[in-house]
């Protein structure tokens, strides 16, 4: 299957291009919603509010199954992930990583930081995922430092459908699938799963 990952500013961008990628012959589509809450009168509840209305306005306009990637940056994300579900996501994905500016101290500029995921961040989305189990049923992935066959495994006992892969891929090639499904299957039948 093709899940088309679609980022955009506006409703009718995000309309527009959803649209498009399901007639494409996208099979779903994750919202890789980027926004970060940097103004001090905006409300935690219409934070929440934004990624709501995108939903419920694209689930009007298309069929192909809605998975929505979020931040750790909210204050109740499981009450949040409930109201996602009610509103038409058929899953979540925990969780996206802000790039992290910094400041250059020669020319005292800001500066970009692109940084791969390490597996330490793999932590705070297992113990969501762990915490969410059960309680939604929509599909769970994780996203965010998943670089070792342990890491992996961590996430599917804790109750994760899907683990993204990205920083491991590019530092060694997607030939690396390749092992950590043959170290997967290895572990399950060492573990009689």
């Amino acid at each position: 299957p093709v899940i088309a990952s679609l980022n955009g500013i506006t409703a009718k961008g995000w309309v527009e291009y959803g649209k498009a990628l399901q007639q494409a012959g996208a099979d779903a589509l994750e919202l890789n919603v980027y926004y970060v809450a940097a103004d001090i009168e905006l409300s935690s509840q219409a934070i929440e509010d934004k990624y709501l209305n995108l939903l419920t306005e694209l689930r009007q306009h298309v069929s192909i199954p809605i998975n929505m990637k979020l931040s750790s940056q909210f204050s109740s994300p499981l009450h949040f992930i409930r109201q996602l579900e009610l509103a038409g996501a058929n899953g979540v994905a925990l969780f996206n990583r802000f790039y992290q500016p910094d400041i250059d101290l020669d020319t005292l500029l800001v500066s970009p930081k692109i940084r791969l995921s390490t597996s330490d961040e793999t932590l705070l989305r297992i113990r969501w995922v762990a915490l969410l189990y059960g309680k939604v049923k929509m599909s769970i992935a994780v996203t965010g430092g998943f670089h070792t066959i342990e890491d992996v495994i961590k996430a599917l006992l804790a109750g994760a459908d899907v683990t993204h892969l990205c920083s491991v891929l590019l530092e060694k090639g997607p030939q690396h699938l390749k092992k950590l499904l043959e170290e997967l299957a290895h572990w399950l039948a060492l573990h009689e799963y």
